[in-house]
C-alpha cells in the first residue's frame, strides 16, 4: 500500500565530511608533502571527473540524468486520520527518537524488514497459506497447529512499517536531504510490500486459495462453508477470491502512480490505502490473534446484521435477507469492501485522467491489465495452481508488479515515455497462460516453468534495481543509506580548489 512520500523538491544538502582542519593538514606538514600529495590528488581528480561528467549509463538516458536532479514531488493525503493521527506521531517520532545521522533511506528499509520478518514468520507456519484453517487440519491426516501469536506479530509489524514510512518524509526535511531517489525508494518498498500484506491477510483469515475439495480428495466431506460462501459461488471459487485480495490493493497503487505519470500530482483521497487501509489491515490480523482465524471463515458478523434489518423491512426483503443467512462468511465482507473501495478509486481516478489527457492514457495501463487478467485465466483453468504453488505465484506477481510500478514512477520523475512495449518479463507470463488455458498442459511442466520463471524474474530485478539506484546516486551525487558522507561527485570540485592553490605554490590556510 503506497504511503505518501513527505518530501518537497529535491534540495539535496551536502553534508560536511571534508572539514578546515583536514585542509590544513595538507599544507602544515612540511613542504614536501605540499608538493607530493597534490599530485596524487590532482590524478585523483582527473579520473573523477571523467567517470562523473562522462559517465554513460545503463537506465537513464542523457535526458533523464539531466532531468532528475529537477525533479519535484507534489503530492497530499486527505486523509483525517494521517492528518490528526498519523502524522503528528510520525513528527513526534523523527524530533524525538530519530537522530539527524539516520538516513531517510535506511528508516524505510528498516520498516520494510518488519514485513518481511513477518511474512517469513507466517510463511514458515503456513507455507500453504491454509493451514489456520482447521476444516483441513481435522480432516488431514497430520495434525498442524499454527500458533496465533504469529498474526500479532503481522499487525504490529503494519504499524511499525506504516509509522517508519512516515517518517521517513520527515527526516528528509528534518536534514534536508530530500532526493528524487529517496521517493522512488519509498514507492518501490511500497510496491514490494503489498503482496507480503496480501499474503498475510489470506493466511489469518484462513483462506483456503482453491477448492477444498481439491486440496484433500476424498477425505473432504464438502460440508464446510466454503462451498456455501454466495461470494465464492458467484466469482468463480476462493482462489479468485484470494486474487482479489492480492490485486486490490495493487491496481489501486497502480492507478494513483498512473495518475501521478500524467498529472504530476499525488493526491491520496480521505478513505486511502495508506493510512486507514493498513490500520484495518492490521486490525484485521490482531483480530485473528484474539478470536483465531477461523472467525473470518463463519458468518456470524453477516448474520447478526441480518437478524438486525430483517425486522426493519418488509416480507419480501427479509424473506431475501433470510436466504442469504449462513451464507456471507465474515471474510467475505472484507472482499466486498476491497472490491467496492477499488471501483470507487478506479472510476474517479480513470475518468478524471481521461477527460483531462484523452483515451489514449488508457494505454499505459495495458501492462498492469495483462498481468491482472492472465493471472486470472491460470487460477482460472487450472484451479490447483494456486494450491500447488502458493509462494512461487505471490512472488512471480509481486516481481511483475514491482517491475511495472517503480519504471513508471521513473518515467514520471525524468519526465520520458512509459515504454509499454518494453515490459519484455510479462512474455513468459502471457505465454504460460495461454498454454494453460488450452488445456493440454501439464502440471509438472507448469510448476518447473513458474519456478525457473520466478527465479530469473527476482535475478533480473535484483540487477536492475542496484544499477538504477546506483545510478541515481551518482547523477545526485549522493548516498542511498548514508548522509554523512561526502560522495565523490560533490568533493571534485573541492579537491581541484585545495589543488589548484597547493600546486600553484600558495599556502592554504
Amino acid at each position: 500500500m503506497m504511503a505518501a512520500p513527505n518530501m518537497p523538491a529535491p534540495n539535496e544538502k551536502e553534508t560536511p565530511g571534508t572539514t578546515a582542519s583536514s585542509v590544513s593538514s595538507f599544507s602544515t606538514s612540511g613542504h614536501e608533502q605540499q608538493v607530493a600529495v597534490p599530485w596524487l590528488l590532482a590524478s585523483a581528480v582527473t579520473a573523477t571527473s571523467i567517470s562523473v561528467n562522462d559517465r554513460w549509463y545503463y537506465y537513464l538516458s542523457n535526458s533523464a540524468a539531466k532531468r532528475l536532479p529537477h525533479y519535484q514531488y507534489r503530492g497530499a493525503d486527505l486523509s483525517l486520520l494521517y492528518k490528526y493521527v498519523l502524522s503528528p506521531f510520525a513528527a513526534w517520532c523523527v524530533d524525538t527518537l530519530t537522530p539527524t545521522w539516520v538516513a531517510p533511506n535506511a528508516i524505510t528499509f528498516f520498516g520494510l524488514s518488519w514485513m518481511i520478518l513477518s511474512y517469513c514468520v507466517i510463511w514458515n507456519w503456513c507455507p500453504g497459506l491454509y493451514e489456520a484453517n482447521t476444516d483441513v487440519s481435522t480432516t488431514s491426516e497430520d495434525q498442524y497447529y499454527v500458533p496465533r501469536v504469529i498474526f500479532l506479530l503481522n499487525g504490529c509489524a503494519m504499524l511499525i512499517y506504516q509509522t517508519l514510512d512516515n517518517m521517513d518524509g520527515k527526516q528528509a526535511r528534518k536534514t534536508g536531504t530530500s532526493s528524487p531517489l529517496g521517493l522512488l525508494f519509498d514507492h518501490g518498498c511500497d510496491a514490494l510490500n503489498l503482496i507480503l500484506g496480501s499474503a498475510n491477510w489470506i493466511a489469518a483469515m484462513a483462506l483456503i486459495p482453491g477448492n477444498a475439495g481439491d486440496l484433500l480428495g476424498d477425505v473432504y466431506n464438502g460440508n464446510n462453508i466454503q462451498s456455501k460462501s454466495l461470494l465464492s459461488h458467484f466469482l468463480g471459487g476462493d482462489a479468485i477470491l484470494a486474487c482479489v485480495l492480492i490485486f486490490c490493493p495493487m491496481i489501486a497503487f497502480y492507478i494513483s502512480t498512473w495518475e501521478q505519470y500524467y498529472t504530476g500530482t499525488l493526491i491520496l483521497p480521505p478513505f486511502n490505502g495508506p493510512s486507514e487501509g493498513l490500520v484495518l489491515g492490521a486490525s484485521l490480523s490482531i483480530v485473528s490473534f484474539f478470536m483465531g482465524p477461523m472467525f473470518w471463515q463463519d458468518t456470524s458478523l453477516a448474520d447478526g446484521a441480518i437478524a438486525t434489518l430483517g425486522s426493519f423491512f418488509g416480507d419480501d426483503l427479509t424473506s431475501f435477507l433470510t436466504s442469504m443467512h449462513g451464507r456471507v462468511r465474515n471474510m467475505d465482507l472484507i472482499v466486498l469492501l476491497a472490491i467496492v473501495s477499488l471501483v470507487q478509486e478506479v472510476v474517479l481516478k480513470t475518468s478524471s485522467v481521461v477527460r483531462k489527457y484523452g483515451l489514449q492514457t488508457l494505454r499505459t495501463t495495458s501492462p498492469h491489465l495483462v498481468l491482472v487478467a492472465s493471472t486470472l485465466a491460470m487460477v482460472t483453468f487450472d484451479s490447483t495452481i494456486f494450491l500447488r504453488n502458493p509462494r512461487t505465484m505471490l512472488h512471480l506477481i509481486s516481481g511483475l508488479f514491482t517491475e511495472q510500478t517503480t519504471q513508471l514512477m521513473m518515467d514520471h520523475m525524468v519526465e520520458e515515455e512509459y515504454e509499454v512495449g518494453q515490459r519484455w518479463c510479462m512474455i513468459p507470463h502471457v505465454f504460460l497462460a495461454v498454454y494453460i488455458m488450452t488445456g493440454l498442459s501439464s502440471m509438472q511442466i507448469v510448476d518447473t516453468a513458474l519456478l525457473v520463471y520466478t527465479s530469473g524474474l527476482w535475478v533480473y530485478l535484483a540487477f536492475k534495481i542496484s544499477v538504477q539506484i546506483w545510478e541515481i546516486c551518482d547523477v545526485l551525487g549522493i548516498y542511498c543509506f548514508d548522509i554523512v558522507t561526502v560522495h565523490p561527485k560533490k568533493s571534485v570540485g573541492f579537491r581541484d580548489e585545495i589543488v589548484g592553490t597547493t600546486v600553484a605554490g600558495k599556502k592554504t590556510n
